[in-house]
Formats: structure tokens, sequence, C-alpha cells
């Protein structure tokens, strides 16, 4: 596991850094297709229309990525086009923002701000040009509302390095956090490896840190469904897949939030053949996948 070895080599810190979306594999050769889209229960593979078809119905979607995929990157912006113009519109919700941009991201979608001035405040992904910014320019050229959903990184990782009582009161902090042990704990847990070495609670603050993440987003995941009324468009949530795979994370908060939404999740699947079929957990991250090659 890559967690495990840069706990090795590097400590915790790197490890925590990976767990919390900003780590990367490398790419390998491959055999298949660059990208398919698979049912996970069955392997039969799907084009776009087919899974927006069976997405259509949903209040909040969930594309769960691996963060450095061109192919994926290029599916989630493909399947979410395609949900808009199914639905007449999608709200784009992004972990690549932060919750303290809100008003600078709306400024720059009105075009009251230029691209240069917004990227300077916005503390953009280092990926930003390609991976996520055909997303919001096409957000701003068709007017899709787009919400900045996460906890600004400042008060992760001051939760990481105190505790959440540190930030007790914080504008940006979401109204209720849970870190409780569980499922979600223990794959937590897995992806930051061997513990040796961890100072007493680090590695508790750590798990805080990355569940007040998960509620910040399905908080503004939340408000966003809220605003946009009955009926309105779906509201398309782009994350790191730990975030959501296994209908845990951020997906389980917005159920805590609103139980009467209908939500479904993507998740992304890497591997040297997209041709081989999905096996093991592959199978239960989502009821979808996007498979893309090492």
């Amino acid at each position: 596991m890559l967690s495990r070895l840069l706990l090795s080599l590097a400590g915790p810190a790197l490890a925590l850094l990976f767990v919390l979306g900003l780590g990367g594999c490398a790419l390998l050769p491959g055999r298949g297709p660059v990208r398919r889209i698979v049912d996970a229960a069955s392997d039969a593979e799907l084009t776009v229309p087919q899974l927006v078809g069976e997405l259509a119905t949903a209040d909040v979607v969930f594309l769960g990525e691996v963060h450095d995929s061109a192919p994926a990157h290029a599916l989630q912006l493909e399947v979410t086009r395609a949900l808009a113009e199914e639905r007449g519109g999608v709200v784009l919700s992004l972990e690549m923002f932060e919750r303290d941009v809100q008003a600078d991201l709306d400024a720059y979608l009105a075009g009251a701000l230029d691209e240069e001035a917004f990227l300077d405040v916005a503390r953009p992904w280092k990926d930003y040009a390609d991976a996520y910014r055909p997303a919001v320019e096409e957000a701003r050229a068709r007017g899709w509302p787009v919400v900045a959903a996460c906890l600004p990184r400042d008060l992760a990782m001051r939760i990481a390095a105190e505790g959440l009582e540190a930030v007790a009161g914080d504008e940006y902090l979401p109204r209720s956090v849970t870190a409780e042990p569980g499922p979600y704990r223990d794959r937590f847990e897995e992806a930051m490896g061997e513990h040796d070495g961890f100072e007493e609670g680090q590695l508790d603050r750590w798990f805080a840190s990355q569940c007040a993440k998960d509620d910040a987003m399905a908080e503004a995941i939340a408000d966003a469904v809220a605003r946009r009324g009955e009926g309105g468009p779906p509201v398309v949530h782009w994350c790191g897949r730990f975030h959501s795979d296994f209908g845990l994370g951020t997906v389980s908060r917005l159920r805590a939030r609103r139980p009467d939404l209908e939500i479904a999740v993507v998740t992304t699947v890497r591997r040297r053949s997209t041709l081989d079929p999905l096996e093991g957990e592959d199978r239960e991250r989502a009821a979808h996948a996007f498979l893309v090659r090492r």
C-alpha cells in the first residue's frame, strides 16, 4: 500500500497528506481502453448516456476520483455535462475549493473578477489547469452554480495538530462534526498504515481532521440542495474517492443531514487493464465505476 511506503520513508505527516487527497500514484503501462464505465455488480459496460439514465433521478451524485487521472477527470466532466443536459442544469460542488473562497468563486463566475485575480486568492490545487479548470469554465459559460465545499486547509491542519477544540467557533467549521469509531475509522487507519511512531492522540486528531472535511462538504451539499429548491437540478460533487466510497465519509454525513435525499455514487478504479472484471472490494465501493488505466 502506498500509504505504508509514505509512512516508512517520510513519516506520518506525508502519509496524512496522501489520505487527505494530496498524494498521487505513478502511471504504468497497461492494456485495454484508457477508460471504461461499468456497473460494479455485473461488470456490464455503460455509455455515458446509459450511466446518466441511471443517475438522472438522484438529488446528489458523487463522482469519486483518483486525483491524478486525466481519463477520470474527462469522464467526470462528460457525465456532469450530460446530467446538466438531462436535468436542465446542475449545481457543481467541488472538494478542490475551500469554503472561505466562495465569494471569490461567485465573483469569478459572475464575471466580476478576472481569472488571474481569482486564482491569486482561491488557492487552486496544483493540477487545477488540467483537471478542474475545464469544469469551472463550463459552469461559468452555462450558468451553473459552483460550491466551494471543503474545509479550509489551515483549519484541517490545525485540527490535525491540536484537535477540534482548537478551532471551536470558527465560521468555516461545519455546524457539527462526527468522528466516531466504525468502518470509516477502520479504513482511515488502514490507509494510514502502521501506527508505530505516532504520538498519543495523534491518530485521533488526524481522523477528526478528515471527518471535519467530510462534514464540511456534506453541510455545503445539504445547503446547496436547500437553496436549489424542490425539483431543482442535481448537485454533482467531485471529490477524492476516499470521501465517498462504500457510502462512508461525506456520503454518510450527508445522509445523516438529509435522509430524504436520493444519493448516487460513482467511484474510480485504476487498473493495469480496464478489460479485467472488478474484484473484491472494488465491487463494493459504489454502484458504478470509472475504470481507468494505470
